[in-house]
């Protein structure tokens, strides 16, 4: 478990294994917890790091600087800490918001991008129609939570199946503080077309045929806006893959590092 004292930010992270650096980026339910059926395989083979985004369980800030424009530069002080000059990045919906600006700032510390279950700041008008209504379902509480509408972008049949793991997500969920999603919207975050003029980052886009945080399809058009990226559906997954289906998401992803980093 390690820190990075930061002037406005005290960013946690915690790092299991060794070998080349697999860095491991939550969405907005998540933090470094949520990884948990993650980070015991990948350990096995690679320099597991996870990462509180600030204003999430561990990592510290005042409330007015939980933003997403600062997510970028957090990820890039995570990375000196630890003397990392290039790292593999997985991110998780939110998580988005630092990996991929990243990989199109500074290019040479990204050796891949493994995304999930996220718009991504990519604009386009069809992206930040699908970005606005999930970004209102997040802060009406809908997503992540119990109770009613705590069911959007799960896949029932999980949600039916497995209650103990709903649940478990929703406390780890509690752990986090305030977050305002409308952050992710923000015209200082887009990335324009223009920006990937020159992309060359490695890239697999997947999502859940289940999603309807998101739309089931969303991501195909994601994957439209980053040059070169690839798919995958994960086709009993809703939001989440990394945690209802984690068998297909670590094969999934393990088999996208090794040909990556191979």
């Amino acid at each position: 478990m390690s820190v990075v004292n930061k002037s406005d930010a005290t960013l946690y992270y915690e790092v299991t294994g060794e070998g080349f650096p697999v860095i491991f980026l939550h969405g907005g339910g998540g933090n470094t917890l949520c990884w948990f059926q993650q980070v015991p395989f990948f350990s096995q083979y690679y320099k597991v790091i996870t990462v509180d985004l600030r204003g999430f369980k561990n990592s510290r800030c005042d409330p007015a600087c939980v933003h997403t424009r600062y997510f970028p530069d957090d990820l890039r002080a995570v990375m000196d800490a630890e003397g990392i000059d290039r790292a593999a990045l997985v991110c998780q919906s939110l998580g988005a918001w630092a990996g991929l600006p990243l990989a199109v700032s500074a290019p040479e510390r990204v050796a891949s991008l493994f995304i999930t279950g996220s718009p991504t700041p990519a604009y386009s008008p069809e992206n930040w129609q699908v970005l606005k209504t999930a970004g209102d379902t997040f802060n009406q509480g809908k997503f992540g939570g119990t109770g009613r509408n705590g069911g959007t972008g799960w896949n029932r049949a999980f949600l039916e199946l497995n209650p103990e793991l709903f649940f478990l997500y929703s406390q780890i969920k509690r752990l986090n503080g305030p977050f305002d999603a409308c952050t992710m919207q923000d015209e200082e975050v887009k990335l324009y077309p223009r920006d990937f003029a020159s992309y060359r980052v490695p890239t697999l886009i997947g999502g859940g045929s289940h999603d309807d945080f998101l739309t089931p399809d969303s991501h195909k058009h994601v994957a439209t806006l980053i040059p070169g990226a690839e798919i995958y559906t994960f086709e009993n997954a809703g939001h989440s893959p990394y945690y209802e289906t984690p068998e297909e998401y670590n094969k999934v992803l393990y088999e996208f590092l090794r040909n990556m980093l191979n």
